[in-house]
């Protein structure tokens, strides 16, 4: 599902009813058929987040994939670095996986700092993940190269994607759109192109070129 809405349309209060932080006023919000807020220090084994700014700290590749689940094996580390088109990057580095972050800054770039956090992510597995603006800040070339590997790699997941426009939405099940903490639209793609003019018009303005 895409949640899709300007600054201040309510996506941040959504996502946190969604993982529990917050106690809606009225309804339910259930995952699994228990309440979001009773899963409490069990939410990480069921939702992972992929942000805008993920928290990569002054330790090896290996470890910041490894925060995600500290027993994992080294094979299971690469296997996600590699599920995250990270293998490049890693053969480059001058220790592999055991090289230091500290330097991220300036030997990574924002595109390879988002696999690095979306590699933590695959290696923690879990049912559902929320995407929260991860690609804000990136060239839209790898934009869409992220978002394609983030696609490929999450099938099977229930995916909870946040963003600001509409590129790649089509590929979405079902698209809603916020507007002062209503959802406005809400439907497939395609029938949201056919029968809502704004939509369109925005999915027009944001579709890249070629």
């Amino acid at each position: 599902m895409a949640v899709i809405g300007r600054s201040g349309a309510g996506k941040s209060t959504l996502l946190k009813l969604i993982q529990g932080a917050l106690a809606p006023t009225a309804g339910t919000v259930t995952i699994n058929g228990l309440s979001a807020s009773a899963w409490g220090d069990r939410m990480p084994e069921v939702i992972s987040v992929l942000n805008q700014s993920p928290h990569l700290f002054d330790t090896t590749v290996a470890n910041n994939i490894r925060l995600s689940r500290a027993e994992a094996t080294d094979e299971e580390v690469l296997q996600a670095a590699e599920a995250a088109q990270l293998g490049p990057l890693i053969a480059s580095l001058p220790k592999g996986l055991d090289t230091p972050m500290r330097e991220t800054g300036q030997r990574f770039s924002g595109g390879e700092r988002q696999r690095v956090a979306l590699a933590r992510v695959l290696l923690q597995n879990t049912p559902v993940l929320i995407l929260d603006e991860p690609t804000v800040g990136l060239d839209p070339r790898t934009e869409r190269e992220l978002l394609s590997t983030v696609f490929r790699t999450t099938q099977g997941k229930s995916l909870i994607w946040v963003t600001h426009h509409l590129v790649g939405a089509e590929q979405m099940d079902e698209v809603i759109f916020m507007e002062h903490g209503q959802i406005v639209m809400r439907g497939t793609h395609v029938e949201l192109l056919e029968k809502e003019p704004r939509y369109r018009n925005l999915y027009q303005l944001d579709r890249p070129e070629g």
